[in-house]
């Protein structure tokens, strides 16, 4: 058996599912601050602003023309009746136009500043040009058509973005347009992926291949997230040793995968417990992923996932993601999901003792989603994974009847 360390002294040796996410979120208190750097604005999507974005300048910056056409002031062309505005020079975006003389019009593209005396721009599919004059065909002239005020969209000073704003596509022309060129954001956060056990070495007698720090990675990384692998390919507990010495040198969060149960073989929490870490709980009482352990080694934490993959993929969706996502936001702990309701197809009576989390398929039927379990065959199974949509919970000692009205997390990458 694998001591008990004076830490977890006082503590059960389970705990319930909602003791372990309050457990795990009351350790984001203690955690070092994310550090800031900043990136060129065009390649900043996918990232996290790390302050308030202002407008430097209004939007748009003068009166522009809304649509091509001709510019004039209304009063010239009410009074010009059929005879028309003479067409004086043209404007162009970029241009900075001279006033408008009395009387007279000009033609004006898209974007183009409004001349100084003109307040009305007419569309030219609208007007009708005799010999170098402009009339109206079918839509009276008035003050302001057509033209976009200054500061309409925005004046100048309001806030655009705030601090923790997840930036994507939209957000790049908004700050290019005020001449930002680089923003400052969060750098990302550094996971080390690590399996260990013999089997994993290629001259093992019954070799294995290496699944689970392949899935994780693929799951956890980011923009915002950097992710490493390592596999120590031993059952010796001082090799052990120097991968995770090496996962905490170079990392801010450390994922193990197996070796947390009781067997000979099983070292990862004797060998954290050796280091110094102090243990935030010690197995949860949920269906599959009991084994799932939180340990804290200094101002970093260790999350101790099954060797299973089809369990070491659940705890990492339910404990992982919504850790690393509340800890690049400096926030809560986010609710780990139940986002989607629909009507379970299926009968379920769980244990009176474990949470349940039921990999399920979701159908669209007579307008609400159904959910439909996946068969699977364990913990171990991979298969079913691909087959499901998400987990459905199923609290202890409460029954699921077909048609019952139900919950269920959607799989998901670590999306902000």
């Amino acid at each position: 058996m694998i001591r008990t360390h004076k830490a977890c002294a006082n503590m059960p040796e389970m705990v319930s599912y909602d003791t372990a996410q309050a457990l795990l979120a009351a350790t984001l208190c203690d955690l070092p601050p994310i550090g800031m750097e900043r990136v060129p604005t065009a390649l900043a999507s996918g990232r996290i602003l790390a302050e308030d974005v202002h407008a430097l300048t209004p939007r748009p910056e003068a009166d522009i023309s809304a649509m091509d056409g001709y510019a004039f002031r209304s009063y010239d062309m009410r009074n010009a009746g059929d005879i028309g505005l003479p067409i004086v020079g043209h404007v162009a975006a970029g241009d900075r136009p001279v006033p408008l003389s009395e009387g007279t019009a000009c033609l004006i593209l898209t974007g183009a500043r409004i001349p100084e005396g003109a307040d009305c721009v007419m569309a030219r599919e609208r007007t009708h040009v005799i010999r170098n004059r402009v009339t109206l065909t079918d839509q009276t002239a008035r003050v302001g058509l057509n033209i976009r005020r200054e500061g309409e969209e925005f004046p100048l000073g309001q806030c655009l973005l705030q601090r923790d704003q997840s930036l994507d596509w939209r957000h790049i022309p908004l700050l290019l347009s005020q001449g930002i060129t680089d923003v400052s954001v969060y750098r990302p956060i550094t996971v080390s992926v690590l399996a260990n056990g013999a089997e994993f070495a290629s001259q093992a007698e019954d070799a294995r291949e290496e699944l689970n720090t392949h899935m994780l990675a693929a799951m956890l990384r980011s923009d915002t997230v950097h992710v490493t692998r390592q596999v120590a390919a031993s059952d010796r507990e001082e090799e052990l040793r120097n991968a995770l010495l090496h996962c905490v040198e170079q990392s801010d969060v450390i994922v193990t995968t197996g070796g947390i149960s009781v067997g000979q073989t099983d070292h990862v929490l004797s060998v954290l417990l050796q280091l110094g870490a102090s243990c935030v709980f010690r197995r949860v009482s949920m269906r599959p992923g009991k084994p799932m352990t939180v340990m804290r080694l200094g101002r970093k934490i260790v999350f101790c996932l099954p060797g299973n993959p089809g369990a070491a993929a659940l705890c990492a969706q339910l404990f992982v993601i919504p850790f690393l996502k509340a800890m690049i936001l400096s926030s809560d702990l986010p609710h780990s999901g139940l986002s989607m309701r629909g009507r379970s197809t299926f009968a379920y009576t769980p244990p009176q003792d474990a949470t349940c989390f039921l990999p399920v398929s979701i159908l669209q039927e007579a307008g609400a989603a159904r959910f439909h379990i996946v068969p699977s065959v364990g913990s171990s199974d991979i298969l079913c994974l691909t087959r499901a949509d998400g987990i459905m919970r199923i609290d202890a000692g409460q029954s699921v009847q077909v048609g019952d009205w139900s919950e269920m997390l959607p799989f998901t990458g670590l999306r902000l």
